[in-house]
């Protein structure tokens, strides 16, 4: 906003991460800031008359909030930058990744900045509400949420599943793609959370479900979970990706509060086992939120939890483990490094430990990762 003749800037991210508080926080006092959060869809004629609207006021600058509720809001935008270019500073919001794919690469290509804005990491959220690792790894953060954690489990449990799950999927999902069968989606999205960072073959998904729909249409709901940021299917590794036919998914939950607010106890700790998956879980999310290229690997008995590259050429073969390792517990480990030798092996652990031929890094570094810009 400080500069003289700025982009477009688009600010996306999931439901009740801090986008509108910030976007707030860098207005000035006479910026036009309206949301296009309604129920029902929004005309577009009314972004012609914010537009106007923020012309005459001194700091020129036109905010909304979850522009993808508008319909045709792209093409609006578009006619207007192009007519009136750099008559206004505008910045938009949005909760969800099919705003991309509603036109905006097509309409407003070259024309905008995007800003990720990613569910909170473990330094966030230590520094701000003072959580555990083992806080954070059950519970996630959302920060609208946390005077609810430390008051009361069932009413935060509540809070996730009212306010940001259920408006996730049926106003961000159902207002804004055709769902054929929107119980089908849920049914979906509940089987991914009692499956957290568990490979899933899609023929056993389809016959647990009590909606079957062909395997296409389940691919299909998932890439839309991906989309409204809340649950994601990551591919097996291969150096031929481009070519090589879809594996079974990995299913990794953007946040684990997703999982622990269904739990029907919420008030008892998760077990040992549960715990391992939960940090597994939260581990593959931080890598995808931060915007790493993240996969698995699997051959027959031999597995590898992540592999991943980073914008800075990082090759990491990642194993997560909540527990003292020996070095014969990463056979999957070595075997696909001996395979991909441009990969380096590495143990990310909850524990203090070192394992020869394994560079080790705490959990906490890599749940405090961040997106990089620049």
């Amino acid at each position: 906003m400080a500069e003289k003749k700025p982009f477009i800037q688009i600010v996306i991210g999931p439901r009740q991460v801090g986008k509108t508080t910030a976007l707030k926080a860098a207005l000035s006092g006479d910026a036009i800031y309206y949301s296009a959060d309604y129920p029902t869809p929004l005309s577009v004629e009314l972004i012609d008359e914010w537009w106007q609207q923020a012309r005459h006021t001194k700091s020129r600058i036109l905010a909304i909030d979850e522009i993808q509720k508008i319909p045709n809001w792209t093409e609006m935008i578009k006619c207007l930058w192009d007519l009136n270019t750099h008559e206004l500073k505008v910045v938009l919001t949005g909760s969800s990744a099919l705003l991309l794919e509603k036109g905006l690469r097509e309409s407003l290509a070259g024309r905008f900045e995007l800003i990720r804005a990613e569910h909170w990491n473990y330094h966030e959220a230590r520094d701000i509400f003072s959580i555990t690792i083992e806080q954070y790894i059950e519970f996630g953060c959302y920060p609208g949420s946390m005077p609810l954690l430390m008051q009361d489990h069932a009413r935060w449990a509540e809070y996730i599943r009212d306010a940001i799950i259920e408006p996730a999927i049926g106003r961000d999902l159902l207002q804004l793609h055709p769902v054929k069968q929107p119980a089908l989606l849920r049914q979906v999205f509940g089987m991914a959370l009692s499956l957290p960072a568990q490979i899933v073959s899609l023929q056993k998904l389809q016959g647990q479900l009590q909606y079957k729909g062909v395997l296409s249409t389940i691919q299909h709901y998932l890439s839309l979970l991906a989309d409204a940021f809340l649950v994601s299917g990551i591919e097996k590794y291969s150096p031929y990706m481009m070519r090589s036919k879809k594996s079974s998914p990995k299913l990794i939950v953007h946040d684990n509060s997703f999982m622990k607010s269904f739990q029907r106890s919420i008030e008892m700790p998760i077990h040992a086992d549960e715990r391992g998956r939960y940090f597994e879980n939260s581990i593959g999310a931080r890598f995808i939120e931060v915007g790493w290229d993240t996969y698995y690997w699997k051959n027959r008995q031999l597995e590898v939890d992540y592999v991943v590259i980073g914008p800075n050429n990082e090759h990491w073969a990642v194993e997560v483990k909540t527990t003292a390792t020996h070095r014969s517990q990463l056979d999957g480990l070595f075997k696909f490094c001996e395979q991909y030798p441009n990969f380096e092996p590495v143990l990310v652990s909850l524990v203090d430990q070192q394992v020869d031929d394994v560079r080790t890094i705490s959990g906490s570094d890599i749940l405090s990762l961040h997106r990089q810009y620049g």
